[in-house]
């Protein structure tokens, strides 16, 4: 196991290297789920909850119930109301925008509040088996085990670390990331370290410094900016595209060649690695069999020149299963077509997000993780973000 990017950046670089002034919070590595965690804690709530990290949702969004482990969490309504839906459509979470403040702990046990954040309540009944009452995605009890209990931790919502901005009729909600103030010399961004998929140590370092981004080599653009966004608590961030970059693809299977330039969605809270059909990119019928390129077919990621398949070597399926493995899924899309990583990609890489400047860096982790390209055998894969649910 590793230590975390921060603590391991500052053995390289020496007490006055990048450490001073980031804000390094611990995640929750959920392997058997391929789920990253987050406590936190809202308004003068003094309880702490585990959310999702997810970077393919832009917003925060959590459960509200009624008991009273909920009580003063939400500081005021602003009588707007938001309506983001994942995947094919079928799984929409919509409810009321409220403000609130959000505290975090670092790995030091400091915690951060971040104030007047806009977040989403959840109001609506996404599916059945949605309990408000009991506070939670599915299931669980009314007095909530604590997330210091990572094996029977409940998720209650989602922290987005997208970096763009829902519609209008979405809430116009952005990351609570992006509404975190940062230290004079820092540059606006965070890096997500998992240290591979059975880690312990995985870590969101908020805030970036021109040291440790050296330490990534490998750099890649992102799609061009959308603009920027003033937030209710002054901090203004950079918004992007929900697909943060363009990546060339080759499918190779046989003497048959697809190649195709399409938009790359780096996504924790996605499954197996997964092509969503489109204008871009669709692969044809010869190549797909049952919801994913076929048995044999070589498939090639390049992001700027820099092949990004190299973590096909590392084949490491916790759940056991090999059904998955090495496989990319296809579904049928509507738009121009993308990929999405999956959370695979992140066991790889240490990735950080420049959103000042638009850039991506990755860094290989050193072990054996799980391969990029690869799936969860057992559980509904690709392209259904699955909907948010206890263990």
């Amino acid at each position: 196991m590793r230590t975390s990017t921060a603590l391991l950046a500052f053995s390289v670089l020496g007490i006055h290297g990048l450490l001073n002034a980031q804000t390094v919070i611990p995640l929750v590595n959920e392997t058997a789920s391929g789920q990253l965690g987050i406590n936190l804690r809202l308004g003068d709530n003094s309880r702490y909850f585990t959310y999702i990290l997810d970077t393919g949702s832009a917003g925060f969004f959590t459960a509200k119930g009624t008991t009273s482990a909920w009580d003063h969490t939400i500081d005021s309504a602003t009588g707007d109301t938001f309506s983001v839906s994942y995947g094919t459509g079928s799984l929409v979470y919509s409810g009321v925008v409220a403000n609130t403040k959000i505290t975090f702990s670092d790995v030091n046990g400091v915690e951060h509040a971040v104030n007047d954040v806009k977040m989403g309540v959840i109001t609506n009944e996404p599916y059945t088996g949605w309990n408000a009452d009991i506070n939670h995605m599915t299931g669980g009890v009314a007095d909530p085990i604590p997330p210091e209990s990572p094996i029977t931790h409940l998720f209650y919502g989602t922290l987005g670390a997208g970096l763009y901005q829902t519609k209008p009729d979405g809430g116009s909600l952005v990351s609570v990331l992006a509404q975190m103030p940062i230290d004079a010399g820092l540059t606006k961004g965070f890096i997500i370290h998992t240290g591979g998929a059975s880690s312990t140590s995985a870590t969101l370092t908020v805030g970036l410094s021109a040291d440790e981004m050296d330490l990534f080599p490998i750099k890649i653009q992102m799609n061009a900016s959308t603009g920027t966004v003033t937030n209710d608590n002054s901090t203004t961030a950079k918004l992007y595209p929900e697909s943060q970059t363009t990546a060339n693809y080759t499918i190779i299977k046989g003497e048959e060649t697809y190649t195709a330039v399409a938009n790359l969605l780096l996504d924790t809270g996605g499954l197996g690695t997964h092509i969503t059909t489109g204008t871009d990119i669709n692969p044809p019928e010869s190549m797909v069999s049952d919801g994913r390129i076929v048995d044999g077919a070589s498939f090639e990621t390049q992001v700027d020149g820099i092949s990004l398949s190299q973590a096909l070597d590392w084949l490491i399926n916790p759940t056991g299963s090999t059904e998955y493995v090495d496989k990319v899924g296809v579904v049928s899309g509507n738009s121009d077509g993308s990929l999405n990583s999956g959370i695979a990609l992140f066991y790889n890489y240490d990735v950080y997000f420049d959103t000042e400047n638009g850039i991506i860096g990755l860094r290989a982790v050193p072990e054996p993780g799980m391969g990029w390209l690869l799936g969860f055998g057992g559980l509904a894969l690709w392209g259904f973000r699955r909907r948010l649910r206890v263990r």
